[in-house]
């Protein structure tokens, strides 16, 4: 298992108390896309405004009142993973010798929770997920993999008592 994170990023979505596990390009994630094109039009961008949407299931803005389709849409496209999966590559990875680097590909980079209108973001390249969210929604740079945020039978990285994504970050 390869994400490749140049161009997608990994995500948990929350709808329902239900957790799902993405991959997907990263414009995908951007909820609000009505406030982002706006900022490059504001900066004198011109965009072809025609078909916009149209990679993004002809959705504007993912909000709670769209989420399913959204959810069925990347579910029925494929870019749904097995968080089993990816901590069994994430295992596979361990050694003594295991950087970040080694296995910065298996942490997610956003929380997108719909049940309480919040996206987190732990992406901290050139995109800010963040400032892009729908209207009545709460957007946050943060460590959610960290904080108490996502629940612990989430965090794959948790093991026998063991929470080697700390340990990782701690040994530099």
């Amino acid at each position: 298992m390869n994400i490749n994170k140049d161009d997608d990023l990994l995500v948990i979505v929350k709808k329902e108390g239900i957790y799902y596990w993405f991959v997907a390009f990263k414009e995908m994630w951007i909820l609000d896309r009505i406030k982002w094109i706006e900022g490059f039009v504001k900066s004198g961008v011109e965009i072809n405004l025609q078909d916009v949407h149209k990679e993004r299931y002809d959705i504007p803005v993912v909000n709670e009142e769209n989420a399913q389709i959204f959810i069925d849409g990347l579910i029925k496209d494929g870019y749904s993973f097995d968080k089993d999966d990816i901590a069994d590559e994430f295992f596979s990875r361990l050694s003594q010798k295991t950087t970040w680097w080694d296995i910065y590909d298996l942490m997610p980079d956003l929380l997108i929770d719909f049940d309480n209108k919040r996206l987190y973001s732990e992406y901290v390249e050139s995109m800010h997920y963040q400032k892009y969210v729908p209207d009545g929604w709460q957007g946050e740079l943060v460590d959610f993999c960290g904080n108490g945020t996502l629940p612990q039978d989430e965090m794959f990285w948790i093991k026998n008592g063991t929470n080697h994504r700390n340990v990782i970050i701690a040994e530099g």
